[in-house]
């Protein structure tokens, strides 16, 4: 017998009374998961916070890990429009203002570091990889098509594809790194900054 896919959502609620039940659980969870970690919340936990019936958890959700699948699908959209909106907003800043905008945006988004950071380390566990790639993919194009704006201030690429390769996953980690990583003594501010700097350099620019 096949293992059970706990990460699949049962059914998607049609009335508004089941959707409000499906959104108290998911808040549920958000809050919980950034209070205790995954490990320290269990379908229980969340059922009680939101205050339906744990039978009821599960009429939507095969587990916790598609309670988190649908946090990390919430989230990663959240994330792609709140990149977009930060390079909408800061289309005519000093190029060095607009990418550290963006890196802000990406670091904090969500904003609460210890969501974050469960979100993140359990996206292989709630089979969310693949929607995690193709936000990125979405991401990137938003900041080359932003680039392609702005490349009078830039110089030739020797290697275009290869930057851009490197540039994101190294962006990913740092990223991460700077929202929930970061050693005592570091601050998200100077992390920032060099970040910032090195994608400059990296693309061609001037720091200002």
């Amino acid at each position: 017998m096949p293992a059970k896919d706990r990460t699949r959502r049962r059914k998607v609620p049609q009335q508004g009374r089941a959707r409000a039940s499906v959104d108290a659980i998911l808040s549920a969870a958000e809050e919980l998961i950034r209070e205790r970690g995954y490990a320290g919340t269990t379908t229980n936990h969340i059922a009680r916070r939101a205050g339906v019936n744990v039978a009821l958890v599960y009429r939507y959700f095969a587990g916790k890990e598609a309670i988190v699948g649908a946090l990390i699908d919430h989230f990663t959209e959240v994330t792609v429009n709140a990149a977009r909106a930060s390079l909408d907003e800061n289309a005519a800043a000093p190029l060095s203002v607009a990418i550290r905008e963006l890196l802000r945006t990406l670091a904090t988004t969500p904003a609460a570091p210890a969501l974050h950071r469960e979100l993140t380390e359990h996206v292989d566990l709630a089979k969310r990889r693949e929607l995690v790639r193709e936000a990125g993919n979405r991401i990137t194009a938003l900041f080359e098509h932003f680039l392609a704006t702005r490349a009078s201030e830039l110089r030739p690429m020797k290697d275009r594809e290869a930057t851009f390769f490197v540039l994101r996953h190294a962006v990913d980690a740092a990223t991460q790194a700077v929202a929930f990583y970061r050693p005592r003594g570091v601050s998200a501010d100077r992390a920032l900054d060099v970040l910032t700097d090195l994608c400059l350099r990296a693309l061609g620019g001037e720091a200002d």
